[in-house]
């Protein structure tokens, strides 16, 4: 076959070339040692292999110390026939099955774990909509999770993986935890996936709208799709996430803290003060596009986008939940008055879970959420 032909076969027929993903594991995570621990038979590089073994960085190779002893090597290749445990100090506890390649990068573990797409599925569904109840809101995350990972099968492809294990690209941690419902969700959709015009949509989501979904193009500086446009959640006033818990939200800032912010984000100069924080630019939303900071010298303009990320590296994810905010102006401080949690881009999961209690199937919400796709079986 004619390498052309086989590639346009490989983009026409996305599921064919994941019936495996790899996945860079502890992602966030910069160690130079873990721990492994199993239950059952592993086998490393051939060797059979039972019990826990700390596996370390040695210069730019890889080695086992404990029962069964392995390298220097420039890469160890566990196999886990049942499940295997990684762990170690600053890390989560997490267990996992398929295969693991682990090398050293930069001084650091690099470890992928090769896992069965279904199976990844169903980890990342209950990773993702873990406190979500009703089955059809699962379903239509499997649908939306399964799109979105052929979608971005490339993310990493320039670094020897397809995916990482955190929100970057869909959140992951392992086979230990995975939930009945996610695993059934997986099963009912198995194969589907959502399609704009014959080809795989772009499924973003997040946690709650607030009322309203964003357009994308008000969000990323990313060509606009016809389906990631702002829908309203339901009826006026009755918005199908209502029901998600703190649907609401307030955050005080203090001049002084915002200064101090503002600063770190390199938004403001060290000898300025922000004396005040407002809005300049809604999107069609009614979310904020753009906050105006000003300081004793000039106003500063800031990208809503941005602020949601800067305030959130350096104050935590919920000081600024999402860009669904107005603002209130106090004496030394202003009040963020919010509602929503998330991008607000694509697939609002309370309001799943919402249209879910109210009687839609899974292919109802993800038309909805995504119009003008459908929903069909590779």
């Amino acid at each position: 076959m004619k390498p052309l032909l086989l590639l346009l076969l490989l983009q026409v027929l996305p599921a064919a070339a994941a019936e495996t993903v790899d996945i860079r594991l502890f992602s966030l995570h910069k160690k130079s040692a873990v721990y492994l621990e199993t239950d059952g038979p592993v086998s490393v590089d051939g060797r059979r292999f039972s019990g826990r073994t700390r596996i370390s960085v040695r210069g730019s190779q890889v080695a086992m110390d404990g029962d069964l002893k392995a390298g220097p090597v420039k890469a160890l290749k566990v196999l886990v026939s049942g499940h295997a445990w990684l762990s170690g100090p600053g890390l989560p506890r997490r267990r996992y099955s398929g295969l693991l390649t682990i090398t050293a990068k930069e001084r650091f573990l690099k470890i992928i774990n090769s896992v069965p797409l279904e199976p990844y599925i169903a980890g990342v569904v209950t990773g993702e909509a873990s406190d979500l109840s009703h089955p059809e809101a699962y379903k239509a995350q499997a649908v939306a999770a399964r799109t979105y990972i052929l979608k971005h099968l490339r993310n990493h492809s320039g670094e020897g993986y397809h995916l990482c294990d955190s929100t970057h690209c869909q959140l992951y941690t392992g086979d230990g935890h995975v939930s009945h419902k996610a695993r059934a969700a997986a099963e009912a959709t198995r194969g589907e996936l959502l399609y704009y015009k014959g080809k795989p949509a772009a499924t973003y989501y997040h946690s709650i709208c607030g009322g309203r979904t964003a357009l994308m193009t008000s969000v990323w500086p990313y060509e606009g799709k016809p389906y990631l446009v702002s829908v309203k959640d339901g009826p006026p006033g009755r918005p199908y996430c209502a029901i998600a818990p703190r649907f609401y939200w307030k955050t005080k800032f203090y001049y002084t803290g915002l200064t101090r912010l503002a600063r770190q984000a390199g938004w403001i100069l060290r000898d300025e003060e922000a004396r005040s924080l407002r809005v300049v630019r809604w999107g069609v939303s009614g979310r904020a596009e753009t906050l105006e900071i000003r300081t004793q010298r000039r106003p500063v303009l800031v990208p809503v986008t941005e602020f949601y990320h800067g305030i959130g590296r350096r104050a935590g994810w919920q000081a600024v939940r999402s860009a669904y905010f107005s603002i209130v102006a106090g004496k030394d401080y202003v009040l963020l008055d919010g509602k929503g949690n998330g991008h607000g881009v694509g697939m609002c999961q309370w309001g799943a879970e919402g249209m879910a209690r109210k009687g839609f199937k899974y292919q109802d919400i993800l038309k909805h959420y995504y119009p003008g796709t459908e929903v069909k079986r590779d």
